[in-house]
């Protein structure tokens, strides 16, 4: 199979270890605005003046510890994880643009290096050998050299 990477070497412990750790950190940060929702609204809505263009996103914002949270946790377990991938890249080009829009150039670091990171477990997804997608992969690979088998 093209897509069954074999072996397990540094490579594919390298990846698992950056996909967990991106997961926690991604998880964590959910977390941590779940815990104290007011204040995050509150600083989330601090980046909205009401003479503002942007205002409109201000209706989105209570969405984002959801978002992140169930990304964190399919990046976490390795469930369709490049499709979580894609759309945590997505989000953080979105957030990256827009604390540097908004001044907050910390912030805009901060998820350009997660980005960063994300971007590289995306183009080396090949290694994502400690997951749900490479076990379910496997299974059906199992299932269909079994029903091959029995047909010969």
């Amino acid at each position: 199979m093209r897509n069954f990477y074999l072996r397990t070497d540094i490579k594919t412990i390298i990846y698992g270890i950056t996909r967990v750790g991106l997961g926690i950190y991604l998880l964590s940060h959910a977390a941590m605005a779940f815990m104290d929702f007011d204040q995050f609204m509150a600083t989330a809505l601090s980046y909205f003046p009401e003479d503002s263009g942007l205002s409109f996103l201000a209706y989105l914002t209570p969405i984002v510890p959801f978002m992140e949270f169930f990304l964190a946790v399919m990046i976490l377990a390795g469930i369709y994880t490049k499709l979580a991938l894609k759309w945590a890249i997505g989000i953080g080009i979105f957030f990256t643009v827009f604390f540097h829009y908004t001044g907050d150039l910390d912030g805009a670091l901060t998820h350009s290096y997660s980005l960063l990171v994300k971007i590289f477990l995306l183009f080396t997804i090949f290694y994502n050998k400690f997951s749900l997608d490479y076990y379910n992969m496997w299974k059906v690979s199992q299932e269909s050299s079994e029903s091959h088998s029995h047909l010969l």
